[in-house]
C-alpha cells in the first residue's frame, strides 16, 4: 500500500511575494521568475536571472538554499499548473520570485531529490489540477497545497528512486535535446537551400547585381521587381464587435491559424461578410495569405478546403497578376523572413507589423514563370521530405517525454523496484 504524507508534513511551503519592482532603500537582489521555472527543471546560479529589489525580511524568507524545489502556483489552465524546477545552485541575492511556490524539504522526513521528483509526477500533478481554481487563469490556495498527499516510502528507499529518476531521466532529455538538434539542423539545411534557389544559385551563364544587399547577385535575365508589380496586394476587412454578429456571418482565419505553409482551420472565427464584401476580401483556392503582424511575413497558400473563406486586417491577400506563381512569393517571403530583411530595411531589429505599403514595395527576384515553377517544385520536393523528418522526430520526443512522465510517477508510487528496474518497459 502506497504511503503518502501531507504537502505540509514534508515541506515548508513558502508563497513568495516579491514582484519585478525595483524601490528605493530596498536591496538589490536577482529573481528567479515564472518563466525561469517553466521552461527549466534545474535552477542553478549561472544564468541571467533579473535583477529587482526586496527588504531585507523577504530575502531572508525566499533565498534559494540548495535542495529547495519550486513550482508555478497559476496557469492559464488548471492542467498547466505546478511546474516544479529543483534548486541545485543557489547565490545570497537570489530570491524566489512571484507567482512562485518554495518547498523547503523537512529532511528528517523526505530527501529533497526524491520530494522534486514526487511533485513532477502524475501523481501529484492530478492533485494540483483537481484543487485549482479560476476562470480565465488558474491558481492555487495555500491550504490546497498544504493538502497535497506526497508519497513518502522510507528515507532509503526515497534516495534508490532519486539516483535512478536522475539517471534515467537525463539519459531521456538528452535524446530530446538531441532530436531537438537535429530538427534544428534539418530546419537550417531547408532554409539554406530555399536562399540558394531565390538567388539562382544553379542556374548557369551570366550574372548581374541584385541591388538588393541582402540577396547578391542574380542570373543576367531574372527581373527584380515589387511585390506590388506581380501581385494584387489587399490587407483584410476591420473587425469590430459588431462585425462579429449578423445574417452573413462566415469564417475566417487568425493570424495565429496561418503557420509556414498552412493554414489552421480548427477554430476558426467568423465575421459578418455581406454580399457587398465578397469580391473584396473572399479568399480563393492559390492565394497567399501573409500575416502582418505576430511574425510579419509568415505566410501560407489557402488550399480551398472551405468553400467560402474569408480574411480580416490582421493577414494581407496576394493574388497573381497574371506573371509570377504565388508560391514563389511565399518562398521569397519564407527567406525574406529568415534573413530579417523587413526589419533590417527599416534600421531595426525586430518589426511588429508588415504594412500593405512595405510589402507592396518590397522588391524580390522574379524569374520567368517557367522558371518560378521549375524551382518552386524543386523546393517543395524538398520541404515535403524535410518536414516529413522533422514529424518523425517530433513524434519520438513527444514519446520519449511520455515514457519519462512514467517513468516519473511509477517510480515516485513504488510501481516496480527501482533496485531491478531499467525502466525500458514503460
Amino acid at each position: 500500500m502506497l504511503r503518502t504524507m501531507p504537502l505540509r508534513h514534508v515541506a515548508e511551503v513558502r508563497v513568495s511575494n516579491v514582484d519585478k519592482k525595483s524601490v528605493e532603500g530596498e536591496v538589490a537582489v536577482r529573481l528567479c521568475n515564472y518563466t525561469d521555472v517553466y521552461y527549466s527543471n534545474v535552477i542553478r546560479d549561472d544564468r541571467d536571472f533579473m535583477t529587482a529589489t526586496a527588504t531585507q525580511s523577504q530575502i531572508e524568507r525566499f533565498r534559494l538554499a540548495i535542495g529547495d524545489t519550486i513550482f508555478t502556483k497559476d496557469s492559464e489552465t488548471a492542467d498547466d499548473i505546478a511546474t516544479p524546477a529543483f534548486v541545485e545552485g543557489t547565490a545570497d541575492d537570489l530570491v524566489c520570485g512571484y507567482h512562485l511556490a518554495m518547498l523547503r524539504p523537512r529532511v528528517e522526513r523526505v530527501e529533497p531529490r526524491f520530494l522534486a521528483w514526487a511533485i513532477r509526477s502524475d501523481y501529484c500533478k492530478e492533485q494540483f489540477t483537481v484543487s485549482a481554481t479560476g476562470v480565465t487563469r488558474y491558481g492555487l490556495k495555500y491550504e490546497a497545497m498544504l493538502g497535497v498527499a506526497v508519497p513518502t516510502p522510507p528515507l532509503g528507499t526515497q534516495r534508490l528512486i532519486a539516483d535512478f529518476l536522475d539517471d534515467q531521466v537525463s539519459r531521456i532529455d538528452e535524446a530530446v535535446l538531441l532530436r531537438g538538434k537535429q530538427v534544428a539542423a534539418l530546419e537550417a539545411r531547408l532554409r539554406v537551400e530555399e536562399f540558394n534557389a531565390l538567388r539562382g544559385s544553379s542556374v548557369s551563364g551570366p550574372r548581374h547585381c541584385s541591388s538588393l544587399e541582402w540577396l547578391g547577385e542574380l542570373p543576367g535575365s531574372w527581373l527584380v521587381a515589387t511585390v506590388a508589380s506581380q501581385f494584387d496586394v489587399m490587407l483584410g476587412k476591420m473587425l469590430n464587435d459588431q462585425r462579429s454578429r449578423g445574417d452573413n456571418l462566415r469564417p475566417y482565419p487568425r493570424n495565429a491559424n496561418v503557420q509556414w505553409n498552412r493554414v489552421d482551420t480548427a477554430g476558426l472565427a467568423e465575421m459578418d461578410f455581406p454580399a457587398s464584401d465578397h469580391k473584396r476580401y473572399a479568399v480563393r483556392a492559390g492565394d497567399l495569405l501573409i500575416c502582418e503582424g505576430g511574425q510579419p511575413g509568415r505566410a501560407a497558400i489557402w488550399d480551398g478546403r472551405i468553400g467560402e473563406m474569408y480574411y480580416q486586417k490582421a493577414l494581407h491577400r496576394a493574388r497573381s497578376r497574371g506573371r509570377s506563381i504565388p508560391r514563389w512569393l511565399y518562398y521569397c517571403l519564407r527567406v525574406a523572413v529568415a534573413q530579417n530583411v523587413f526589419a533590417s530595411q527599416g534600421n531595426q531589429a525586430t518589426i511588429a507589423h508588415l504594412t500593405g505599403e512595405q510589402l507592396g514595395a518590397q522588391r524580390f527576384p522574379f524569374p520567368e514563370p517557367d522558371m518560378q515553377a521549375s524551382i518552386v517544385a524543386e523546393l517543395d520536393d524538398a520541404t515535403i521530405t524535410t518536414e516529413s523528418a522533422i514529424a518523425e522526430m517530433n513524434a519520438q520526443v513527444g514519446l520519449l517525454e511520455q515514457r519519462g512522465h512514467s517513468l516519473i510517477t511509477a517510480a515516485v508510487t513504488g510501481e516496480f523496484d527501482v533496485t531491478t528496474a531499467s525502466g525500458r518497459g514503460l
